[in-house]
């Protein structure tokens, strides 16, 4: 084998080999991009357990003021109907009162179904996150595999073309 032969084989096994080298680290730099789109993707997940507990906790305070509100109402009313000299165990005051407890158990009820519903639309809001993160590394993970792939490829074709140039020569 002649020395020319046997540098060209030499740079041509070089070159394979820092084509493979170049692609690890393009695998390492997809991965890492992946993971950290991921992150990014999932700092969401913490906003939408924020909205969440604000709803909850606006929830409890509509409900308690609506309470307290409704008895103040009531006992206004009671009082009203006693000024004018009602009597207030039996007849119109008395349907009147439970009908507005159940016009007020039902508004409590639709609201609290609301909020039941804004809860599962977050949650579904987080679902959707958690799966786009791990749609994210999935495709880090694809990107890397590519290119290790393509490393592999230009190594072996490399050792093909030093093994073609020493045999022929």
């Amino acid at each position: 084998m002649e020395p020319i032969s046997a540098m060209i084989a030499l740079l041509q096994l070089g070159s394979g080999a820092k084509a493979k080298s170049s692609a690890d680290k393009a695998a390492a730099a997809a991965l890492k991009a992946g993971e950290f789109n991921a992150d990014i993707i999932e700092r969401d997940l913490d906003l939408l357990d924020i909205q969440k507990q604000i709803v909850n906790k606006n929830y409890l305070q509509s409900d308690a003021e609506n309470r307290y509100n409704f008895r103040q109402q009531q006992g206004q009313a009671r009082a009203n109907y006693a000024y004018g000299g009602v009597e207030l165990s039996s007849g119109t005051p008395i349907q009147v009162m439970r009908q507005n407890a159940r016009l007020f158990e039902y508004d409590q009820h639709k609201l609290k179904f609301e909020k039941t519903m804004t809860d599962l639309q977050i949650e579904d809001r987080k679902e959707s996150v958690r799966l786009n993160a791990e749609l994210s590394r999935m495709e880090g993970g694809m990107a890397a595999a590519s290119a290790r792939s393509q490393g592999q490829v230009s190594l072996l074709q490399s050792f093909g073309a030093a093994a073609e140039t020493a045999f022929n020569l």
